[in-house]
């Protein structure tokens, strides 16, 4: 399933609990905007409970999946194309990443649609690498592919909610 038509992408320090959870809102509010996603989309690969992909105790994530809450994989990815410094930053944790090379981070994650609309991750814990080239067919890119984590304390690992009101956008 293919999300698009977002307006922007906000991320920070992965939340002690659900998105539905008391005070997720303001923690969610306090996200930094990063650069969005390319072509303003993301891919979601939700697998049924039988998915061969073997989560520990604890970090299989329990949204809601039509046939069992608590089994199947959820990985959501995505490409960023127009990137800067910070953005090299925030992914790899340095601006100079090596070509080829697999960087790991764990965040939480909003995606901000035209609609007004969102979508709330708790807790992604993402892969970053650089593809592509440097030409316009096959532009250089940061792919990222995220799984679904449980929140450490429980609660909704994610949910659509309203867009919110964003305390740097307050600032700016």
């Amino acid at each position: 399933m293919q999300l698009v038509g977002l307006k922007s992408c906000h991320a920070g320090n992965p939340l002690p609990k659900g998105v539905k959870d008391a005070g997720a809102s303001t923690l969610l509010a306090a996200l930094t905007k990063i650069t969005q996603p390319y072509q303003g989309g993301i891919t979601f690969n939700f697998s049924n409970p039988t998915s061969n992909k073997f989560h520990r105790e604890g970090e299989a994530d329990p949204f809601f999946s039509m046939r069992d809450p608590t089994t199947g994989s959820k990985e959501v990815t995505w490409n960023v194309a127009d990137f800067d410094d910070d953005t090299l930053e925030f992914y790899f944790g340095t601006t100079e990443p090596a070509a080829g090379e697999l960087y790991e981070g764990e965040k939480a994650f909003v995606f901000d649609a035209a609609s007004g609309d969102s979508i709330a991750f708790a807790r992604l814990k993402y892969t970053a690498t650089l593809t592509g080239g440097l030409n316009t067919s096959d532009p250089l890119q940061i792919a990222v592919s995220a799984d679904v984590l449980a929140p450490a304390e429980g609660g909704y690992a994610w949910w659509p909610i309203e867009t919110p009101s964003y305390t740097e956008d307050a600032e700016a």
